[in-house]
């Protein structure tokens, strides 16, 4: 009977050390994954920066977009200019709009 009792005891030992093991290392796996960037519990940003490209000294383009709608937006170090909002369904990258003319190139200039 007395070597049951140990045997019970040591396992009961074990089977404690083993808990706070696994609870040690859950605690640890929480605080690590609470850190992993995207994976928080804050609620999504409303606002992101799509794309943007610099135009040399302190200008810039960008593409934006909140609350799931995108616009196209121009800068410089003092302003910043809403030049156009663009459609969700237009899926063209930022390369696209930013390689388009923005005059019409069949109206024939006036000198």
């Amino acid at each position: 009977m007395a070597m049951t009792d140990e045997t019970e005891s040591s396992e009961a030992i074990r089977s404690d050390a083993h808990i706070r093991k696994r609870s040690l290392f859950l605690e640890k796996l929480d605080h690590w994954w609470r850190r992993l960037p995207g994976m928080s519990l804050r609620e999504p940003r409303r606002l992101r920066l799509c794309e943007s490209l610099s135009l040399g000294e302190r200008r810039f383009v960008a593409v934006i977009e909140y609350e799931h709608k995108r616009f196209l937006v121009g800068g410089t170090s003092a302003s910043l200019a809403l030049l156009t909002p663009l459609d969700r369904e237009d899926q063209s990258t930022f390369a696209d709009c930013a390689s388009r003319p923005t005059w019409d190139s069949t109206v024939e200039t006036h000198r």
